[in-house]
């Protein structure tokens, strides 16, 4: 392995022990002499890394709003199928790595904690996935995929569903994920053919 290669697989440690102890302690709550322990490190090297605890948050907030990004890259061919292929591309990141149930966790208490400095709270509410949802909400029922019903509650049925799913599954990765239909079926429209 270059030094360069060992570079990145230490700050990838450090990312993880992060996340962990963000998630289960909060931003004030977690020390940076827990998150040098955890990530197998010594505090100076920790901080060679990341100088400060807030651009470690910030370099996890800049990660999650990555992520919150993917359902924008989805080329779907009606409204249901977009919300089809998202959870199935979601279910299998998870089934591959539990990093990325435990960002669905960070960034929902990252958006409500009063612990997080403000610029960085206001950083992660900047991609809405929720209102980005409703044009395919909108598309679903235009072309009758997708149920009747006001668009932003159906958008938000869906993101509640898949946060609560990505909570557990941070909790109690030993529950399988449930097949990506049937969260969908939730917002299928009942007289579409299947």
């Amino acid at each position: 392995m270059t030094r360069k290669e060992q570079k990145e697989v230490r700050k990838i440690q450090i990312i993880q022990a992060t996340l962990d102890l963000f998630v289960e302690r909060g931003y004030y709550g977690t020390k940076t002499s827990q998150i040098s322990r955890r990530a197998g490190i010594s505090e100076g090297l920790l901080f060679h890394y990341f100088p400060t605890k807030e651009i470690l948050l910030e370099e996890l907030i800049n990660i999650g709003l990555e992520g919150m990004r993917m359902p924008m890259r989805i080329e779907a061919e009606n409204g249901l199928d977009f919300f089809y292929q998202f959870t199935s591309m979601l279910f299998l990141q998870v089934k591959k790595s539990p990093f990325v149930a435990k960002m669905f966790v960070f960034m929902g208490h990252v958006a409500l904690a009063e612990d997080i400095p403000e610029k960085l709270r206001k950083l992660a509410v900047s991609v809405d996935i929720i209102a980005y949802s409703r044009r395919w909400v909108e598309a679903g029922q235009l072309d009758g995929s997708i149920r009747k019903g006001d668009v932003m509650s159906l958008s938000n049925m869906y993101w509640c569903a898949v946060h609560g799913m990505m909570e557990q599954y941070a909790l109690r990765p030993e529950i399988p994920l449930p097949e990506a239909g049937w969260i969908t079926d939730m917002l299928r429209n009942d007289k579409a053919e299947r």
